[in-house]
């Protein structure tokens, strides 16, 4: 098969850190070892992810090069002042710019927080009215020969974004199918498959913010991606870039994985 030309725009990788890095030190020499080759990497369109109490710490690291820190959760709540909760506008006051929303280990009904799709909506509202770009992830926990994984990405987009977001809202959907999550390169999902995904998820994001928005919106996936597959990923799969987990935590691996979409 011919390989196809990479995207014309930048290759979009969010580093998703998850609770892998949790100490301010982890922070700084991360971004001191990654601002050391920061200038190889202007192909890509970087963001990165820390927790929230490191969020301030990703931010006065990384001001030497361009990369966005974005926040991997948010409040529901607007103005409530309820306890424990990080709104919205306090990321944006921060000088946060995007946030993740409806990460699959935020809906998770029993080792998660058991975000629903209402839960998610009202974070993409509460997101949209501050102004920040939404990362919205979508995917399925399993598969079956019927196709109900079709009608689940269908539902969990429709409920975030039919009422809650007007079409100018600044957004990205991930997808990222549970079951791909945590496999090697070779047995992660096809990058046929995924590119069936991003056309049924691009169809549906036309149908509901109209053509002019949606065929605007950048759509990355999520699913065990490392170096080994991401090119292919990339090319075949006709996703606009990816959604990293474990692999963006330490810069040889991230760094490996930017290379790898050159």
């Amino acid at each position: 098969m011919t390989a196809k030309k990479l995207p014309a725009k930048k290759p979009i990788i969010i580093a998703n850190w998850k609770a892998y890095l949790t100490r301010v030190e982890e922070v700084q020499r991360f971004a001191l070892s990654y601002t050391r080759v920061a200038k190889k990497y202007t192909h890509v369109d970087l963001s990165v992810a820390p927790p929230f109490v490191l969020l301030p710490a990703a931010l006065a690291a990384f001001k030497k090069v361009n990369v966005r820190i974005a926040a991997q959760s948010v409040s529901p709540f607007v103005d409530e002042k309820q306890t424990g909760e990080v709104e919205a506008s306090m990321l944006k006051s921060l000088g946060v710019p995007q946030v993740i929303v409806g990460h699959s280990e935020r809906r998770h009904p029993t080792v998660g927080a058991g975000e629903s799709n209402d839960i998610v909506r009202a974070q993409v509202a509460a997101a949209a009215k501050s102004g920040l770009t939404i990362v919205l992830c979508v995917g399925e926990q399993e598969r079956d020969a019927a196709g109900t994984h079709f009608s689940t990405i269908a539902s969990q987009l429709t409920s975030a974004l039919e009422k809650a977001v007007a079409p100018a809202t600044k957004l990205m959907v991930a997808y990222e199918p549970v079951w791909a999550i945590g496999k090697s390169a070779k047995d992660a999902m096809q990058p046929a498959d995924v590119h069936e995904m991003v056309i049924f998820i691009r169809k549906t994001l036309v149908e509901i913010l109209g053509r002019t928005a949606g065929v605007k919106v950048p759509i990355l996936y999520g699913g065990s991606v490392e170096a080994a597959n991401a090119q292919e990923l990339l090319q075949q799969g006709g996703v606009s870039g990816f959604l990293v987990g474990h692999a963006s935590t330490k810069v040889d691996s991230l760094t490996a994985l930017l290379d790898a979409v050159r």
